[in-house]
């Protein structure tokens, strides 16, 4: 069994003296989301001690937004830094790993200085004109990569919450990309934005055929569950499951919580607003069934239907 790797309480400067020079630390920011480009920041901090202001920077995943502004602005002041973005159609082209390395090249472009070394995190080592050490939980062990996280984070953030006006029903103001339940749920009514990674699943699955495959599906005021020997079921992530009576209107999911596969009764105004928790099979809200499969949702279903 291989060692566990062992972090420090706070990231240091141990990893950077490792160099002589300038060393940058770089990381990334969106890898994972289903919306929105990978963002990648490289920061220089000054040399000598770790700098008072930084008291308490650390992974930018542990701290709150408000914290990650703070030191965002604190990072920009005392060093260097530069921002680097690869948009959704080079995500789709050339696939996430690929246009993650690009904006990380691209974030160090943007330092306007070559540095004498860069630390990355992570195991993928961007083509730099200096060498580049990668370092695994990175962002836990050195300051100056912990703070490209940040920088990195609070960009991509910024970028995705002004997305959301003109964007709406994706709920990008908190989920800022990633796959929550609302997302998802956004994604079955309105189908992918341009901001979407087709690439990505369920994009390329669920929406392959343009969305056609789609289009049976409504998201109106239902009066009742029909036929509950016709309800039907729809994967839309391991552990959510869209649930549709016989004419494709959506009636709720079924979700993981904590190894239960437990129901969320949903109903829809005229307007399109969803209400979770109500609508035509509120009764069975919170239940549970062994397994997320047709047969036993049809079950359930046909208990309050009798």
């Amino acid at each position: 069994m291989a060692a566990r790797l062992r972090l420090p309480k706070w990231p240091t400067l141990n990893l950077e003296r490792e160099f002589t020079g300038s060393v940058c630390g770089i990381d990334e920011a969106g890898y994972a989301p289903l919306a929105g480009p990978v963002v990648a920041a490289a920061v220089i901090l000054p040399p000598g001690a770790k700098p008072r202001t930084l008291r308490g920077l650390t992974d930018s995943k542990l701290l709150s937004a408000e914290e990650r502004e703070g030191y965002a602005e604190r990072i920009r002041r005392i060093g260097m830094s530069g921002i680097g973005v690869a948009t959704v159609a080079e995500i789709d082209e050339f696939n996430i790993y690929r246009a993650n390395l690009l904006a990380m090249q691209r974030a160090v472009e943007a330092l306007g200085v070559t540095p004498d070394a860069a630390l990355v995190d992570g195991r993928a080592a961007p083509g730099l004109a200096c060498p580049v050490k990668t370092v695994v939980k990175g962002d836990r062990r050195s300051l100056s990569i912990a703070a490209a996280s940040v920088l990195a984070k609070v960009a991509r953030d910024r970028i995705m919450h002004g997305l959301e006006a003109e964007f709406p029903g994706y709920g990008w103001k908190t989920n800022v990309g990633y796959g929550t339940d609302e997302h998802y749920l956004g994604l079955l009514r309105r189908g992918p934005s341009v901001h979407h990674r087709l690439s990505f699943a369920p994009l390329n699955t669920l929406f392959a055929d343009g969305g056609a495959g789609m289009a049976r599906y409504r998201f109106e005021p239902a009066a009742a569950p029909g036929d509950a020997a016709r309800i039907e079921l729809l994967e839309l992530r391991q552990d959510l499951h869209a649930v549709f009576d016989a004419d494709g209107r959506h009636l709720g999911q079924l979700k993981n919580v904590r190894g239960r596969w437990t129901f969320q009764a949903v109903r829809y105004r005229e307007d399109g607003e969803r209400l979770p928790g109500e609508g035509p099979c509120a009764g069975l809200h919170g239940r549970t069934v062994d397994e997320p499969a047709a047969a036993a949702v049809r079950r359930l279903f046909s208990a309050l239907v009798s």
